[in-house]
């Protein structure tokens, strides 16, 4: 009985990874790109539910997904420089299918941190 609920259950796994560099140049438009991979076993997951977010400064950027490349999401943000970096987590919500209707989930990733620095700084 253990083996067949393993086996009708599965090992479930959604992960978030995040594909932003710690440490960015300085650009004159003052607008950087949070890029993260949104990795899912969960077949129940609406696909067209999902939406993800950057939350910095306790603000949530809207993430898109880019078209060219599966399960891939980005955003631009305006950042200023603050000499201890900007912290900031990804999240993505999503529902799923369950009986007798869909319901809603949430994932987020641990806190990053985030640093502009001058051109050519090490």
């Amino acid at each position: 009985m253990t083996l067949f609920v393993m086996l009708q259950t599965g090992c479930v796994r959604s992960t978030i990874v995040n594909l932003t560099p710690s440490q960015l140049s300085r650009n004159a438009q003052g607008t950087y790109r949070f890029e993260a991979a949104w990795d899912s076993n969960q077949r129940s997951i609406a696909d067209e539910s999902i939406k993800a977010y950057v939350v910095l400064d306790e603000v949530h950027y809207p993430m898109e997904r880019i078209p060219v490349v599966k399960d891939r999401w980005e955003v631009m943000i305006p950042v200023n420089q603050k000499p201890k970096g900007h912290a900031y987590h990804m999240k993505f919500d999503f529902s799923y299918h369950s009986f007798p209707e869909m319901k809603p989930s949430s994932l987020r990733t641990e806190p990053f941190t985030l640093k502009i620095v001058e051109p050519n700084a090490p």
